[in-house]
């Protein structure tokens, strides 16, 4: 696995140290990447899908993880890139610039993906490669994994501990599947996961967790994604699915 030492650099401005962001500061759920140039910025969430998929697959963290974040995602509005060390600009001064820049008009509702697509296409092969080789290794299921704790064969410490590792693995695993989803055209998506019998391998939630990282990546609620795709999957599917839409929709 990849990890570098996070490097300490200059501010191009005050020329006080600083550390460039590598991920959310502990407590916190997201951090931003600040444009190069300007002050506009994404946030990213510590479980934002690209990030856990991209650790998981190719191995990396800290600098390296940020980079291949970095890369991934489009040009800010302004035509720079987007920069874990925000153009050389310390924290302090970027705060500064903040208040000291007058509003701009709010942009076009039109929505704008923050990703790069032609860079996200070329991680689509590695992302599906990871899916599918997750179907040889032959690991442990919720359903095994209880018939061996009814059977005796383990303790209840070992059972919650192995609970605990299988929601870990899984939760990596959908992770992944999201990301890769983000890197086919939406319009190719759910072709896609029926080709690669994904919902037989994850069950229907990964349809749900497939439109919501959808949503991030095109705009489309999840609810009108689900809406779309819901007749090109067998009864059984479309039955659960219905059940979740109803409960998230207020049906229930």
């Amino acid at each position: 696995m990849t990890e570098s030492i996070p490097r300490e650099i200059d501010c191009a401005l005050c020329e006080e140290t600083y550390t460039p962001a590598l991920g959310p500061e502990e407590g916190e759920k997201s951090y931003r990447i600040y444009c190069s140039s300007c002050v506009n910025w994404v946030a990213i969430g510590r479980s934002n899908p690209l990030r856990v998929a991209l650790g998981e697959v190719l191995g990396i963290r800290g600098e390296a993880l940020e980079l291949a974040m970095q890369t991934c995602l489009s040009p800010c509005k302004c035509g720079s890139k987007f920069s874990d060390d925000a153009g050389g600009r310390c924290p302090t001064c970027i705060e500064k610039i903040e208040r000291e820049t007058r509003e701009e008009p709010p942009d076009s509702k039109d929505f704008k993906s923050p990703w790069n697509q032609k860079e996200m296409n070329k991680l689509e092969p590695k992302f599906l490669e990871y899916i599918l080789g997750q179907t040889d290794q032959g690991e442990i299921n919720l359903n095994q994994l209880i018939e061996k704790f009814e059977a005796g064969e383990i303790d209840p410490e070992e059972y919650m501990e192995k609970i605990d590792s299988l929601r870990f693995r899984e939760s990596n695993q959908i992770a992944v599947v999201q990301a890769w989803a983000m890197t086919l055209e939406p319009s190719e998506v759910f072709a896609a996961v029926e080709e690669h019998d994904l919902v037989e391998q994850y069950g229907t939630r990964v349809l749900i967790s497939i439109a919501s990282a959808l949503e991030s990546n095109t705009g489309r609620p999840v609810m009108a994604i689900l809406s779309k795709e819901i007749k090109q999957f067998d009864e059984i599917v479309q039955k659960e699915l219905k059940t979740f839409m109803a409960k998230i929709g207020g049906g229930f």
